[in-house]
C-alpha cells in the first residue's frame, strides 16, 4: 500500500507544492501544509474508492490543510495583537484585566472596539454593541462587588 501511495504521490508532488505555495505565499509554510496533507492522506489512502482520482483527492486535502493553516495564523496574529495592549498598562489596571479574564469568554470578547469585534466575529455592529453592553454590565457588577 505504501509503495503505491509513494509512487502516485511522486507523480504529482510538484503540482501539489505549487498549489500550497499559491495559497500560502510562503515556501516553508507550504512545505509544512503539504507534509500534513500527505500524512493525512496516507492514513486514509485505503478509503479512496477510485485510484484514478488520487491527484484530485490529494489536491483537495492540500487545499483544506492550507485553509486551516490560514485560519490558525489569522487567529494567532489577532490574538498576539490583542496581547500587545497589556505591555504598556499600568499595574493598577491589571485588576480589571484579571476580572475580564475571569468573565464568561463569550462576554469578555466584546470588550474592545465595536468595529474590530464586528470584523473578527463577522457580526453586525449593532449585535456587537448590544453584547458589549451586557459584558460591561457584568464587569461593573463584579467591580462593585469588590468595593
Amino acid at each position: 500500500m505504501y509503495e503505491r501511495f509513494d509512487q502516485k504521490y511522486k507523480e504529482c508532488e510538484k503540482a501539489l507544492f505549487l498549489v500550497a505555495i499559491g495559497y500560502l505565499h510562503n515556501t516553508e509554510d507550504a512545505k509544512d501544509c503539504l507534509q500534513e496533507a500527505v500524512l493525512s492522506a496516507l492514513k486514509s489512502f485505503d478509503t479512496l474508492k477510485n485510484q484514478a482520482y488520487f491527484k484530485t483527492w490529494l489536491t483537495r486535502i492540500v487545499i483544506n490543510k492550507c485553509k486551516d493553516f490560514i485560519k490558525r495564523r489569522r487567529f494567532t496574529e489577532e490574538l498576539s495583537d490583542t496581547l500587545n495592549v497589556f505591555y504598556d498598562m499600568p499595574m493598577s489596571e491589571f485588576g480589571i484585566v484579571d476580572l475580564i479574564c475571569r468573565m464568561d469568554p463569550k462576554k469578555a470578547l466584546y470588550i474592545t472596539t465595536y468595529k474590530d469585534m464586528a470584523c473578527v466575529l463577522r457580526q453586525p455592529i449593532s449585535t456587537v454593541k448590544y453584547k458589549t453592553q451586557k459584558a460591561f454590565k457584568e464587569l461593573k457588577e463584579e467591580l462593585e462587588g469588590d468595593v
